[in-house]
């Protein structure tokens, strides 16, 4: 850019020293020559730099000296340009146009201006005008091309390509563009002619050969996009694109034998690298999930998961998304597999340390939990979910001392409200455990502040209120919101049913205690309330029967029977 600017200005200044001056103008045209030129060349190293305030200082400058001076005029309408100001950019490239009227960059300017300002009309009347004087100027003539795709002029755009290639012959990018344009008027015939020739033009290339297998697929010819995408994997056997789009093949046919053996065979290849074979995973697993009544499908899924997770064993993302596959189809030993590899090979991973302990956890495996806390605590630090399950394992085992201390360390980790709603939840109910019902209250407040819709939170909290026969009517509305959530949770409806026992409102509690027993999920609190709920009535008959059910339930529970 720079050596055309200087080139066109020292044109200018040569025009504009006449022979004859005297030699005191010729002083001072020297030094206005010289200041000028100063100016315009510390302008157009601004505007290369796209600093163009100062660009236009300076060009404005030279321009004071040389006002009708086609390049300083053309430099000026190019930094407008830049910048967006379409008038000042026209006004200052007309200068220049109409001082040169055979400079095609002028005209050209002009053109560019007024595509930029959405009047291709006018941009094409320039381009026109610059054709007359370089009827052969490839840059002119597909400028004009794309100036007449703009404005919907497709037929007329077909012409011009087809005169460029008149004048240069056959060239990718002229028959790429007519190939747009017959599919943009759904002219498939000669669109599908346009293809064939950019295929010609590149025999070996790939991504001409999935450009026309796509348009195929598009058109509905599977046997011709099969075709040519075989061509491809002939070519290039390991590319991961030709395969996806053969398996679209392979899935509009329902040939989920041939996607999953396919896949499989690519993902043994030890040429191929690791991120291209999950791709192909994820793409299959995407696909199982979209069409889960399809027994074939899922065995093939499964098939491709296994060929990634016993292939690519040292390289993590693999092993987390086989342990994903395995844990969606409830196959936690496999999913434990897999995360232990991730973890094997990145050791800092603390997704695959969180996914392992949660599925401990939800096994009951609590002690191997507490086993791994330590390293995984190390390894992947300051993650909540290692601290909140590590927090919970030694509460299930009734370490409630070290239970607290992890689910405070958990609670300072970082995470999402929701979950560490759930983490101050479980910390109350520990404190509850240690009789610190204070900091236990904290807790509970802080959870529900963190999600309103906690409802284990609010029912344990409003549980334990009701047990210590405080703030009932607020136990009462907490529990109301926690049934809400969960209308047929055993424990909420035994909660809401004890809460109105202590209320005095016994009918509301048999009702509530008796819905919680008929989910049949009911503990053996939950019989002796009931037995408790009819003591209260009068009805000694069906008291005794109840806690009779529960002491059978929970033979622990020895108290009850002085109470029978």
């Amino acid at each position: 850019m720079k050596s055309k600017y200087l080139q066109l200005f020292w044109l200018a200044i040569f025009f504009y020293v006449p022979v004859q001056l005297c030699a005191q103008n010729q002083h001072d045209q020297s030094s206005d020559n010289a200041r000028a030129l100063e100016y315009f060349v510390d302008g157009i190293n601004h505007f290369e730099n796209q600093e163009y305030e100062q660009a236009l200082d300076k060009l404005t400058a030279a321009h004071l000296i040389f006002s009708d001076d086609a390049g300083i005029n053309y430099a000026l309408s190019d930094v407008y340009l830049a910048i967006g100001d379409f008038s000042n950019a026209a006004y200052y490239g007309q200068i220049a146009a109409e001082a040169e009227p055979d400079n095609k960059w002028y005209q050209l300017q002009m053109a560019d201006i007024f595509r930029a300002s959405g009047r291709n009309e006018m941009a094409v009347q320039y381009l026109l005008t610059v054709l007359e004087h370089h009827p052969r100027d490839l840059d002119v003539l597909f400028t004009l091309a794309e100036s007449y795709i703009e404005f919907g002029e497709l037929e007329k755009s077909n012409e011009i390509l087809n005169r460029i290639i008149e004048f240069r012959g056959a060239l990718f990018e002229v028959h790429l563009r007519k190939f747009q344009n017959y599919n943009a008027l759904g002219n498939n015939e000669n669109a599908l002619a346009e293809l064939e020739r950019i295929r010609e033009l590149n025999p070996g290339n790939i991504s001409t050969l999935h450009m026309i297998s796509q348009y195929y697929l598009e058109l509905g010819d599977l046997e011709a996009a099969e075709e040519i995408l075989h061509e491809a994997r002939e070519r290039n056997s390991s590319d991961p694109q030709t395969l996806i789009l053969l398996a679209e093949i392979f899935i509009a046919n329902n040939n989920w034998d041939k996607l999953g053996d396919t896949f499989v065979m690519m993902i043994e290849d030890p040429l191929i690298n690791p991120s291209q074979k999950m791709e192909l995973v994820r793409f299959v697993y995407m696909q199982q999930q979209a069409n889960p009544d399809e027994p074939v499908l899922a065995e093939q899924t499964q098939k491709v998961v296994y060929a990634l997770r016993e292939n690519e064993p040292d390289f993590g993302p693999a092993q987390l998304i086989a342990a994903d596959y395995y844990m969606q189809n409830n196959e936690p030993e496999l999913a434990l597999a897999s995360l232990e590899r991730a973890i094997e090979a990145e050791p800092e991973d603390a997704e695959a340390w969180g996914q392992r302990m949660q599925i401990l956890f939800s096994l009951g495996r609590y002690a191997e939990v507490i086993d791994l806390s330590q390293e995984a605590n190390e390894t992947a630090p300051d993650n909540a979910f290692i601290r909140f399950f590590t927090g919970a394992s030694y509460m299930f085992t009734g370490q409630h001392e070290n239970a607290e201390l992890w689910l405070m360390e958990a609670t300072v980790a970082p995470a999402r409200r929701n979950f560490r709603s759930i983490i101050y939840g479980t910390l109350g109910d520990v404190r509850n455990d240690l009789d610190k019902w204070s900091e236990a209250v904290d807790a509970y407040e802080n959870a529900i502040r963190l999600d309103a819709n906690n409802h284990t939170a609010l029912n344990n909290y409003a549980y334990y209120l009701s047990v210590r026969a405080e703030r009932l009517d607020e136990a009462l509305e907490m529990s109301e919101r926690a049934v809400a959530l969960e209308p047929y949770n055993a424990s909420y409806l035994d909660t809401i049913g004890w809460i109105h026992f202590k209320l005095g409102n016994l009918e509301k509690a048999k009702m509530y205690i008796q819905q919680s027993v008929d989910t049949g999920r009911a503990s053996a609190t939950v019989l002796e309330h009931l037995g408790d709920v009819y003591e209260a009535l009068g009805d000694q008959d069906n008291a005794i029967k109840w806690w009779g059910k529960a002491f059978e339930k929970d033979p622990g529970r020895d108290y009850l029977l002085d109470k029978i």
